[in-house]
């Protein structure tokens, strides 16, 4: 593992390019978005102040790189803000009704000017980024691209959301559909605003009720990755599950679950490029794993798409200490596969911290 260089405050977010796979941006926690280049001796070569209007409107938690445009956007507490990247500076801000929670999950694809916002409350709008504000136009890759909805807004959870993406159904010729899942375990499928296919829970009731007496690391839903047609969720209490849209595209179940060489919270769930992706953890205290489990699910979905399976821990291709990396006892936030091939890592010391993972 290198580190490649640190900040003066903890790193919140790390999104990655779409047009470059050695570039990435990191956002720390007063608004402050960096730009990277692993090519470079100055890895961090551009830094876009927030300025105090923007670290006064709270904690900024998450960023959205839209490198082919020049643009940011950053999420903090109810603001959304974007940034001009070659100007170097504040374009315009937006104030949502309630908390926003996190932006349309993966890299942003190029020539794509309007992304997916879920609030607290689970309610996803879309979101223009030229305007910075809500819009009526929906992404391309939702619904085949063109269409437009009626309401600002569709969709709510009962928890905080913690993925929005898309997951390829069994039926390869037909659009993928869009998860929103909750810390709780709950969520919700749609395969068009005006159309919800169906709810979930990957949790259930168990849970609440332990034996013990005492719940010490309940298994809540931390971080997700959508890939294909399989969704990759890390817990709380550093176990990992896998799962797929089911036969009839109205909900997703899980087919696979594992430690994650983790004693506590993954907090950064991920897949590897082509051609054999593996899933890449990251847990709060920096232990970082990358599993062979393409096998696996292959297997399991041959087989039948039923209980899921606690079995041995698929093979281990990779592992690594952020601690070990950095030489503090920092813990890490956030973090993004770059290039189909590197994990990079930002922590609560502003340390931001690569690893080969394939």
């Amino acid at each position: 593992m290198e580190v490649v260089g640190r900040g003066r405050h903890a790193v919140m977010s790390i999104a990655a390019s779409s047009t470059c796979p050695t570039t990435f941006g990191s956002l720390d926690t007063v608004g402050a978005v960096t730009l990277w280049d692993t090519r470079l001796k100055q890895k961090d070569y551009a830094r876009v102040e927030a300025g105090p209007t923007v670290a006064a409107e709270g904690d900024a938690t998450e960023l959205l790189l839209a490198a082919d445009v020049h643009m940011a956007l950053v999420l903090a507490g109810e603001w959304i803000t974007s940034y001009d990247l070659r100007r170097h500076a504040k374009l315009c801000s937006y104030r949502h009704t309630c908390e926003l929670a996190t932006f349309l999950g993966g890299t942003h694809p190029q020539r794509e000017t309007t992304t997916l916002v879920v609030d607290e409350d689970g309610a996803i709008t879309p979101f223009s980024l030229l305007e910075c504000s809500p819009t009526a136009h929906l992404p391309a890759c939702f619904s085949g691209g063109g269409q437009t909805i009626d309401a600002p807004s569709f969709g709510s959870l009962s928890n905080w959301c913690c993925g929005l993406g898309f997951v390829k159904r069994q039926q390869q010729d037909v659009a993928p559909l869009l998860c929103a899942i909750g810390m709780d375990g709950g969520g919700a499928i749609f395969s068009s605003p005006n159309r919800q296919e169906g709810e979930f829970n990957l949790l259930g009731d168990d849970w609440l009720v332990p034996s013990s007496g005492e719940v010490i690391n309940p298994p809540l839903l931390t971080t997700c990755s959508f890939m294909e047609s399989y969704v990759a969720i890390g817990r709380a209490n550093g176990m990992y599950s896998i799962a797929t849209a089911t036969e009839d595209g109205d909900s997703i179940m899980e087919i696979f679950a594992s430690p994650g060489h983790a004693h506590n919270n993954l907090s950064v769930i991920g897949w590897t490029g082509t051609p054999r992706p593996r899933l890449v953890t990251c847990s709060v205290c920096g232990e970082v794993s990358a599993w062979d489990v393409l096998p696996l699910l292959e297997l399991e979905m041959e087989e039948s798409v039923g209980d899921v399976e606690e079995g041995d821990p698929p093979p281990l291709d990779t592992s690594g200490s952020v601690r070990e990396a950095t030489g503090q006892m920092a813990s890490v936030n956030c973090g993004v596969v770059i290039g189909g091939s590197r994990l990079v890592v930002g922590d609560t010391m502003g340390f931001v911290t690569t690893c080969n993972v394939a």
